[in-house]
């Protein structure tokens, strides 16, 4: 029963419609409840690959550092760049982020809930209102060898048009672990809400992805297809780095 609802909203998230504008080009992933420990440093480099066609497309690389301010909070930034086919490199923007989770999961340690709070500067170049923000609800779900996430994250603008008017942006993932350092799943991202001046339509994403992960380490990577937005062949990857003390 499980599994089935969540494999129905992963359908549902690929065929969301009227949409605002495309999902986050520079960080496509589906957040889980954990966070660092107290006092503990981390990394994470983003690493995505939009294909638009054969002749054109662009590199995204972020940097995400984080720090574990409590048992049950951290604090993030994003430093992002983008590359284009002619080898121009350009800085692509800010974002502080603050993710709070509740200290023990529920449900027989099986549910996990948390929150995670973001402020955005980007160019105009790649978000045409600039200034924005998102609170991204995380629930996660670990049943035996399968882990499920669900991120029904609220975006809005705070400036322009469409300034104040929040955009549903969902994103849920499902894996199955195949031995304990390396599951195998699929990531689901749709968005909706009020169109701007751009005139975006609807616009999902649906990707393969692997896991890999060590002691203080792990790897998503992944690969997949967009539709109704700028990217159509997408691939990425993920690498965390978790220092402990």
């Amino acid at each position: 029963m499980i599994r089935t609802c969540v494999i129905a909203a992963l359908v549902l998230i690929a065929g969301a419609s009227g949409v605002a504008r495309a999902q986050d080009a520079f960080e496509i992933q589906v957040y889980d409840t954990e966070t660092a420990e107290r006092g503990g440093p981390g990394l994470e480099m983003h690493v995505n690959q939009h294909v638009i066609d054969q002749a054109t497309g662009e590199t995204h690389l972020t940097l995400e550092p984080h720090y574990g301010l409590t048992a049950w909070a951290e604090l993030g930034g994003y430093f992002q760049t983008a590359m284009t086919t002619t080898g121009d490199l350009a800085y692509a923007g800010v974002k502080l982020r603050l993710k709070l989770r509740r200290p023990h999961r529920v449900w027989e340690d099986r549910i996990g809930l948390a929150i995670n709070g973001e402020v955005s500067a980007v160019p105009a170049r790649f978000e045409p209102e600039v200034w924005g923000g998102e609170i991204r609800p995380i629930i996660d779900l670990t049943v035996g060898r399968l882990y499920a996430a669900v991120n029904p994250i609220l975006s809005v603008e705070l400036q322009g048009k469409v300034a104040g008017h929040p955009q549903l942006e969902p994103a849920a993932k499902v894996a199955v672990k195949l031995a304990p350092e390396v599951a195998l799943g699929v990531e689901a991202y749709g968005a909706f809400g009020p169109v701007d001046d751009l005139g975006s339509e609807h616009a999902s994403r649906l990707l393969g992805v692997v896991d890999l992960s060590g002691g203080w380490w792990d790897i998503n990577l992944g690969g997949g297809y967009g539709w109704g937005s700028a990217d159509h062949a997408v691939a990425k990857l993920i690498v965390g780095i978790h220092p402990r003390h």
